[in-house]
């Protein structure tokens, strides 16, 4: 562990856990403050942080919102945003604009669907706009030598209908001092800290709370496979000397259709039989840019 931190840990840990506690309280109570002032603000088309309309762009006065793009936002003005945000701020404040419009479902961090050489790879959407992050374990160490990206950085793309707006190429962004203390917490170097997402809470936060069963159990059968947040793949073996019958199948397929009862669910009725159901992301889950997914979570 890096000695600042290392020093930090230990003043954090000699203060006495109830007034520990009551800052932790007095925390708490700021960030729901906070996400309360971004939704109503946001609700009424303005921005909380400038107290200046969504759509409005003022070049000398850089905000969370340009990233919502506002008419006169350009790739070249996207330097003035992240030279005084740090990554940790971006991230939550587009964690919050999804999770306005739809909770959880529009922000793709699976731990599953990230590259093995990337230490970040997220992608978030809000109606037509997409974001994504991505940062490799050589970016985290910065790329000695070079003309750009010398210090620990990630990428940044962004997307708008489809189209590249921002590319991940354009610019090697720097962390800074706060993102460096996160990603100590993230790695559980400060005893007391936790590191996670409540407003801003993804997919990965989602899979991590429910258990595959939990996830069955509920489920709610969606007609149209497109509309569906999580794909269900089933597969059933009779034990050895046993056989399934066709007439219990489909009786269960025309219950799914009466009910709203996954198969899921109904599967686990059958007798002399293994099942083993394979949970992934449905289609309303955006991918994460550019990169393959593999999907699964399997009961």
């Amino acid at each position: 562990m890096d000695n600042k931190f290392a020093n930090f840990n230990e003043i954090i840990n000699s203060i006495p856990e109830k007034d520990f506690q009551e800052q932790k309280e007095k925390q708490y109570i700021r960030d729901e403050k906070e996400f309360t002032n971004f939704k109503e603000a946001f609700s009424k088309n303005f921005c909380n942080y400038c107290n200046h309309p969504i759509e409005d762009f003022i070049e000398n006065k850089p905000c969370f919102h340009w990233l919502l793009n506002p008419k006169g936002f350009k790739k070249k003005h996207f330097p003035l945003l992240y030279k005084g945000k740090d990554f940790h701020q971006i991230d939550a404040y587009l964690r919050w604009v999804s999770n306005y419009e739809v909770p959880i479902k529009n922000i793709n961090d699976l731990v599953e669907e990230k590259s093995s050489s990337k230490f970040i790879e997220t992608t978030i959407k809000y109606k037509n706009i997409e974001w994504s992050f991505s940062c490799s374990h050589s970016d985290l160490k910065g790329h000695k030598n070079s003309y750009e990206g010398e210090n620990p950085h990630y990428h940044f793309q962004m997307k708008v209908d489809g189209y590249v707006k921002i590319n991940y190429n354009g610019f090697h962004i720097p962390f800074n001092d706060y993102d460096e203390f996160s990603f100590a917490i993230e790695r559980g170097e400060i005893d007391k800290f936790k590191a996670g997402y409540l407003h801003g809470a993804g997919m990965q936060s989602f899979l991590d709370h429910y258990t595959p069963e939990e996830l069955v159990n509920n489920m709610i059968y969606a007609k149209n496979e497109e509309d569906s947040d999580l794909r269900t793949e089933i597969m059933i073996m009779a034990d050895e000397g046993t056989t399934i019958s066709g007439d219990e199948i489909a009786d269960m397929f025309e219950e799914r259709k009466r009910t709203g009862i996954p198969m899921a669910k109904l599967v686990q009725r059958l007798k002399n039989v293994k099942t083993q159901v394979v949970i992934s992301p449905g289609p309303t889950i955006p991918e994460i840019a550019s990169r393959n997914s593999r999907r699964n979570k399997t009961t």
